[in-house]
Parts: structure tokens; sequence; C-alpha cells
């Protein structure tokens, strides 16, 4: 079984989160509630900022990444890979 990595399970969650939105958006609009105006307001809302909110935050993620990398890289005396410094 391959192993999921957290951006797949985010976009997964992110995806069941808007669907279940729907749903009671759905379910609200067809029972006539009197905040069925308001779920729609809130479903859409959150159709555009859920995606985007996800992608801030991968795109945050993957900057703090690099620099991490960069700076185990730029460490002097130090084995990039264990963290550990030579000793000659």
């Amino acid at each position: 079984m391959k192993k999921k990595n957290p951006k797949r399970i985010a976009a997964l969650l992110c995806v069941f989160l808007l669907t279940s939105m729907y749903i009671v958006t759905f379910i609200a609009a067809c029972l006539d509630t009197t905040n069925s105006g308001q779920f729609f307001a809130a479903c859409l809302t959150a159709t555009i900022i859920l995606p985007v909110l996800l992608w801030i935050i991968f795109w945050f993620y993957d900057l703090w990444k690099k620099r991490q990398e960069e700076a185990i890289s730029s460490m002097p005396d130090t084995d990039a890979s264990s963290g550990t410094k030579h000793t000659d």
C-alpha cells in the first residue's frame, strides 16, 4: 500500500469539507429553512476560500522546507545528511 503524503490527505479533507457543506446547503434549501440563504452564502465563500487557503499553506510549507534544507546545507563543517560535525 502506498504511503499517503500530507498534501494528499489535506486535499482530501478539503474535498470532504466542501462536499459535506454542499449537502447541508442542499438539504437546508429543500427543507426551506430560514437559514438556507446563509448556508448558501457560506458555501460559496468556502468554495473560494478553502482551496486558496490550502494552496497558501502548501506554498508556505514548501518555502519553509527549502529554507531548512538551505540552512542545513550551508552550515560549515557539518554533514548535510546527518547534521553532525566532521572531526579531522
